[in-house]
């Protein structure tokens, strides 16, 4: 094993789009390579294989695990260094601790959020700007609408477009064409932004007419508390399920009939993918990388969240013909299944470590 080690640089190590595919990369590399993972901040559900990635969490709260970091990267400047976004301290601290080899991987569209954060964030991207030539870096966006953002938003640098790879069998294996509406499905963190609220709001709105009808949430997050107060408020309370932490998340899919992703931004959309390789009918808000992910179909875009009245308009008209929009699902599978390959995934990420 003489090639270099990867470093996986995460903000925190728990379950989630970016968590799972460093995951995929240490079943795929641990043989090849000898593997690392650090995470800014614990979680409390740790998804890594010890015996195939060595695991390391910054100590501490606020600024203590930058400096464990930095250390860290002096420990093992010569190694290739992943980094799962992180920001521009983050790529930062990498380069000035002397590691030459980055790999910058782009999962977001969202840089900042006030005018304050602009200007010190865009302040402290200038400076990583400014250090690049120390280091050989390669950015990757995981969707053309990340890479456009970040080249238009952050930095003109060059990138390499790598779409999130999904393990296709295990979601292909459980489709199924769904026939009638009876379990509605969330599954994703239970966080800001990922407007779990108005899911329930969606619920209640047809619960009425469809009275046998269940709305089930897969995921965790610091919002759990809050969403369960929602329920028990909600003249449906007992027909609304959190399942927590879902391992078998392909089964979970498997086991409801209409998907509900209502996120405020996302820049590819995991979820959408993987609900659509099971057949599940799947609505989502305007998400960018929409078409990116499974083309232009109509009915599927609910529009923005922050438009409730329009976002229920759309809904209640995709499900008024369930039968079509399902059929419309099961039609697509196979498109997203090429699209969305961890074999094509993996094959481009190993050929960009093959450059340093």
């Amino acid at each position: 094993m003489n090639k270099k080690s990867i470093h996986y640089t995460l903000w925190q190590i728990g379950p989630g789009g970016m968590e799972l595919g460093v995951k995929h990369y240490s079943e795929r590399f641990s043989p090849l390579r000898k593997l690392h993972v650090f995470g800014l901040r614990p979680t409390g559900h740790q998804i890594f294989d010890a015996s195939k990635i060595d695991i390391k969490v910054g100590s501490g709260k606020k600024v203590q695990p930058y400096f464990d970091y930095f250390w860290y990267c002096r420990q093992y400047k010569n190694d290739i260094f992943h980094l799962q976004n992180g920001g521009p301290l983050v790529l930062l601290l990498t380069i000035l601790a002397g590691v030459k080899n980055i790999v910058y991987h782009i999962h977001g569209t969202i840089y900042w959020k006030t005018a304050f954060q602009k200007i010190y964030l865009k302040t402290a991207w200038l400076a990583a700007r400014m250090m690049l030539p120390f280091a050989k870096t390669t950015f990757i966006g995981n969707s053309q609408y990340s890479a456009h953002v970040f080249r238009e938003k952050v930095l003109p640098v060059s990138l390499d477009v790598i779409y999130n790879g999904l393990d296709v069998q295990r979601f292909s294996s459980k489709k199924r064409l769904r026939t009638e509406m009876k379990r509605i499905g969330f599954a994703g963190r239970l966080a800001k932004g990922k407007n779990v609220d108005l899911v329930i709001r969606l619920f209640e709105e047809i619960a009425d007419k469809y009275p046998e009808t269940e709305l089930h949430i897969a995921g965790d997050g610091v919002l759990r508390p809050e969403l369960e107060q929602q329920a028990r408020n909600s003249p449906y309370a007992n027909r609304i399920v959190f399942h927590g932490h879902v391992q078998d998340v392909a089964s979970f899919y498997a086991s409801v009939d209409l998907f509900l992703f209502l996120s405020a931004y996302e820049s590819f959309g995991n979820v959408i993918a993987e609900a659509l390789m099971t057949g599940l009918p799947t609505l989502t808000s305007n998400v960018p990388a929409f078409e990116e992910i499974y083309g232009n179909e109509p009915g599927f875009n609910l529009g923005l969240p922050s438009d409730y009245a329009q976002i229920k308009k759309n809904f209640l008209e995709a499900i008024a013909d369930f039968p079509r929009l399902a059929a419309s699902a099961h039609a697509i599978s196979n498109r997203v299944e090429k699209q969305c390959s961890i074999e094509n995934h993996l094959r481009q990420i190993e050929n960009v470590y093959e450059k340093y």
